[in-house]
């Protein structure tokens, strides 16, 4: 368990104007599940989040209030990228300036130093790499993450763009996973305590 960061957040208003927002504010309270991916309007990220929206009921069914997407893409564009592919209940997080994904990077919890790579051979900078994080009141209780090809440990300016381990299904059964209070439960009914008497 990690506490996360804060961050100031842009938002475009109703009337296009731009407002901020606290990710403390925003995750606080809530289970949310929020999944990095490094560009809109990339091909696999537009399979991705049209994946999740598809999936959201089933997704929220293992304990999810919100599934936000994290993208270092200023909030015009992200803006454009949702109503371009119609997303009404996924939510997007605008990370234009990085003030969440390199706080993330930085703090230790996931993947500490790993989850903003380097995509300067496909033209994009530094981006979030993809993951999908359960954070419980702010705290980061846990995560999936891609691992690059042929276990190397180097992540900046891959060929490929991998999204194999953050897909709905591994995402839904990691989610389903977290909660093993039932079964726990019922290991400790038919359990013996050998210090009391038979």
């Amino acid at each position: 368990m990690n506490q996360l960061p804060n961050a100031e957040i842009f938002f475009l208003t109703t009337k296009k104007k731009l407002t901020r927002k606290s990710t403390h504010k925003l995750f606080g309270g809530k289970d949310i599940l929020a999944v990095g991916l490094p560009a809109a309007y990339s091909p696999t990220d537009v399979q991705m989040v049209k994946e999740y929206e598809a999936a959201y009921d089933d997704i929220c069914a293992c304990g999810i209030d919100e599934i936000y997407f994290v993208a270092m893409n200023d909030p015009y564009v992200m803006d454009a990228w949702w109503k371009s592919m119609k997303i009404k209940k996924c939510k997007y997080l605008a990370d234009g300036n990085g003030a969440f994904s390199f706080r993330v990077d930085q703090q230790g919890g996931m993947s500490g130093g790993l989850a903003v790579v380097e995509m300067y051979n496909r033209g994009l900078g530094k981006r979030s790499w993809r993951y999908a994080c359960l954070i419980e009141d702010n705290c980061q209780m846990a995560y999936l993450e891609e691992e690059t090809p042929d276990g190397n440990v180097e992540r900046n300016n891959l060929d490929s763009d991998i999204y194999e381990l953050t897909t709905v299904p591994e995402t839904i059964k990691f989610l389903k996973n977290r909660n093993q209070a039932d079964t726990i439960a019922k290991a400790n009914e038919h359990a013996v305590d050998p210090a009391m008497p038979q």
